[in-house]
């Protein structure tokens, strides 16, 4: 099914939708907090950090020196230094992919989070990415910043894809045969 196919109701619903993950209470709270937060984790993990594609590598090394295996990392997802790196990857996906954060309206709390923002290109580049299914009218690509951290963890080695890095994960942007930003 391509967009073709969908109504203007369905359209002008996703649309609502898509403003609603933009424009809500909980989303401004999480970031104003993560930026608040970023000068000290910084002074905690020494280096360059710079919102630049190559930082991405000291931040997987900093998550890996701290969480070698999923168990370890889960229980820790709510705390000051995976949220700032979560929102320093999402935050690097949007200086250099023009992506714009996100998190679903039923998100509540301060600081259990009970659903983490993401990043997403904005709605205006929805025809930039076509499903190749031809199922969803959304085929945008969506990155999970916490979810990212967890899987370039070292174990279980089953779930790491070959090649797959943090900054790999900048070229999930790419539409045909542009670039959605440099790296």
């Amino acid at each position: 099914m391509s967009r073709g196919n969908w109504s203007a109701k369905d359209m002008r619903e996703a649309r609502e939708l898509d403003v609603l993950r933009s424009e809500n209470e909980v989303l401004p709270l999480w970031l104003r907090e993560q930026q608040s937060r970023f000068a000290e984790w910084v002074r905690e993990n020494e280096g360059l950090w710079d919102f630049s594609p190559q930082s991405l590598d000291r931040l997987e090394a900093v998550v890996r020196a701290r969480f070698r295996r999923e168990d370890d990392f889960n229980g820790h997802d709510g705390e000051a230094f995976l949220q700032v790196a979560a929102w320093y990857l999402g935050e690097v996906h949007n200086r250099c992919r023009g992506t714009q954060w996100q998190v679903h309206p039923g998100a509540k709390g301060h600081h259990r989070w009970k659903s983490y923002p993401f990043v997403i290109p904005p709605w205006e580049r929805l025809d930039d990415y076509e499903d190749e299914d031809g199922i969803d009218y959304d085929a945008r690509p969506i990155v999970d910043p916490l979810g990212s951290l967890r899987l370039i963890l070292p174990e279980p080695y089953e779930r790491l894809e070959p090649g797959r890095t943090l900054r790999s994960e900048l070229d999930a942007y790419e539409s045909g045969d542009d670039r959605a930003g440099d790296g």
